[in-house]
């Protein structure tokens, strides 16, 4: 990637990074970066000396590199943003265990979720989030949600959705879960697993997107949450408001279409991941990432865009110089606890739209990790 000068590529042992599941800034003051890839592998950084850069070296080497037994789909440091926690982060599995990740001794802790027989991969743990008391919640591409006590090191509470859980996000109050069909619901944190019955949701909303949800994060101020989806649209929807008030100030916008001059129509991208700068007093600004190679900032009070990024790409074709450009694809994004650096994951995602499994996945771009430091 040859645009984007501002942001510094990781490097990795790997000759091609696999596709990326997801990556993580710890909530606490060391600058930790922990990635997880479909070939399952947990790589964690330093990330400390990019917020003096171009002043102080970059080590851009993993100070830590796992190859664990199945693949990591998702990745949580436990804590709340203003914890400073110092617990190990979980990992959730294809096979559908968590297991607290022990560096010190390169390898992953005993499973503290439900265990499952057989290999289904709809057990897998798609979404961790924080809860109440040194609890995490887990969902599994089933809809299947488990409350667990991260310091007993076991599961405390668990149910079935009917619907599938797409993304899932926690506040100081609520769990949020986004479902399938464009439904929202909230549930009281405090409240869950304080009797064995299913848990009710709070409020059930009905959100103005048109197609799948893709993430959802909440901004600092806990006032509003954001949902991104597959159609390059954004829901902004505010919460512990009247009704009346929700109405009127939740609202949509689009972003990652750009005009295509021989249809003469938008083509249209995912949004893959959103984030929210960690900062109360910058609790607006809203980035957002896509299939189309670019990151954007918006001001949702005022909506709209501030900034968009340099397109991420490469002029590299299976690790040869190209005369032409491809699209990196971004697939997640974060934000570190210290509201100073941002970390973009790109991954090839033209597996979505291969006809045949016989494809060769050597013909895919590696995946690539940028930090840039946020001085603003």
């Amino acid at each position: 990637m040859e645009s984007n000068t501002d942001f510094v590529e990781l490097t990795t042992t790997r000759k091609n990074l696999d596709l990326i599941s997801d990556v993580k800034f710890s909530k606490n003051s060391q600058y930790q970066l922990l990635i997880g890839t479909w070939s399952s592998d947990l790589l964690l950084y330093d990330c400390r000396s990019f917020t003096n850069h171009p002043h102080e070296p970059l080590p851009r080497d993993p100070i830590c590199e796992l190859k664990i037994s199945d693949t990591p789909l998702s990745i949580l440091y436990p804590g709340n943003n203003n914890s400073n926690s110092q617990a190990p982060p979980l990992v959730g599995s294809l096979d559908g265990s968590i297991r607290p990740v022990d560096f010190e001794n390169v390898k992953l802790g005993k499973n503290i979720g439900e265990s499952f027989e057989g290999e289904d991969v709809r057990n897998g743990i798609n979404h961790l989030c924080q809860g109440v008391n040194n609890s995490v919640i887990a969902s599994s591409f089933k809809g299947y949600l488990q409350l667990l006590d991260q310091r007993l090191q076991k599961p405390l509470h668990s149910w079935k959705h009917e619907r599938k859980v797409l993304t899932m996000e926690s506040t100081e109050k609520y769990l949020v879960l986004g479902l399938a069909g464009n439904t929202v619901e909230f549930y009281d944190l405090n409240s869950l697993g304080a009797s064995s019955s299913k848990p009710t949701p709070v409020e059930t909303r009905e959100v103005g997107l048109k197609y799948q949800v893709t993430d959802i994060k909440a901004s600092p101020d806990q006032s509003t949450i954001a949902m991104s989806s597959i159609d390059g649209r954004v829901s902004i929807e505010y919460l512990d408001l009247p009704q009346h008030e929700q109405l009127e100030k939740n609202f949509v916008f689009k972003s990652h279409r750009h005009f295509d001059k021989e249809s003469g129509a938008d083509v249209v991208y995912p949004i893959n991941s959103i984030a929210f700068r960690k900062n109360a007093s910058r609790s607006n600004l809203l980035f957002t990432a896509g299939s189309d190679g670019y990151l954007c900032l918006w001001d949702i009070n005022k909506r709209k865009r501030l900034k968009q990024f340099p397109k991420f790409q490469t002029w590299e074709f299976d690790g040869l110089p190209s005369e032409e450009s491809t699209t990196e694809s971004i697939a997640k994004i974060d934000v570190a606890h210290t509201d100073d650096l941002i970390a973009v994951a790109t991954s090839d995602d033209n597996y979505k739209r291969r006809r045949r499994l016989s494809e060769s996945e050597n013909s895919r771009l590696p995946s690539r990790v940028y930090i840039r430091h946020l001085k603003d």
